[in-house]
């Protein structure tokens, strides 16, 4: 038959030769709740950081698509003798390696950042379609040709050294490059390591309303 009875200082429970005092039970209470602390707040910690939800750190973009850009830049090789006996020849080619019309502008810029805007010259085969800073409309396809001569047609000092392409709108798909001509000597200018680029627009906030809503 089990039995408690109180003593000043200790619970007693006699169950036949069975004594437990309050001090031993109290310290094994303890004992149990540090162990029990040591193996739950870990197992707490842990699924507190499975839950939680992932904080972006600014926009994002869907795995595998990045911005385009909008525009891509060159040297140009004029930095040679220049007179009207040693004249520089500068040819330049843009081809649109896709099927659709491409937006586009290309610029020319002096030494000291200034456009160039004089239309090209075409003789003996050599074209000239393309008219620096005006934006055009290249199809499918198609190239557009530049062509100048520093030294006769235009001043020494009025050489280029810096080209641009822009897109003006949607996206396009280029090859690009060109030549400097110095009494034969022939420096080649790349574009892109003559390999096909691609460009984008960015978009207007109509057309960034649009395709968010699709």
């Amino acid at each position: 038959m089990l039995s408690i009875c109180w003593k000043a200082s200790l619970w007693t429970i006699e169950a036949g030769s069975i004594t437990v005092e309050r001090n031993d039970l109290t310290k094994g209470v303890r004992e149990m709740k540090s162990k029990l602390k040591k193996v739950l707040l870990p197992a707490m910690a842990l699924s507190l950081t499975i839950m939680a939800p992932a904080i972006a750190e600014g926009p994002t973009q869907a795995a595998g698509q990045r911005q385009l850009p909008e525009e891509i830049a060159f040297q140009i090789p004029t930095n040679n003798y220049c007179s009207a006996d040693k004249s520089l020849d500068f040819s330049f080619q843009l081809s649109n390696a896709g099927s659709t019309p491409a937006d586009i502008t290309v610029s020319f810029y002096q030494q000291d950042g200034t456009k160039l805007t004089t239309e090209g010259t075409s003789y003996q085969e050599i074209g000239s379609t393309i008219i620096p800073g005006k934006p055009f409309t290249l199809k499918g396809y198609a190239t557009g040709l530049y062509h100048i001569n520093f030294g006769n047609h235009l001043q020494c000092s009025e050489r280029v050294y810096l080209g641009r392409i822009f897109v003006n709108s949607g996206k396009a798909s280029l090859l690009a490059r060109g030549w400097v001509n110095t009494n034969g000597a022939v420096q080649n200018v790349e574009v892109n390591g003559n390999q096909t680029f691609e460009l984008a627009a960015v978009p207007t906030a109509a057309e960034a309303a649009a395709t968010k809503a699709e």
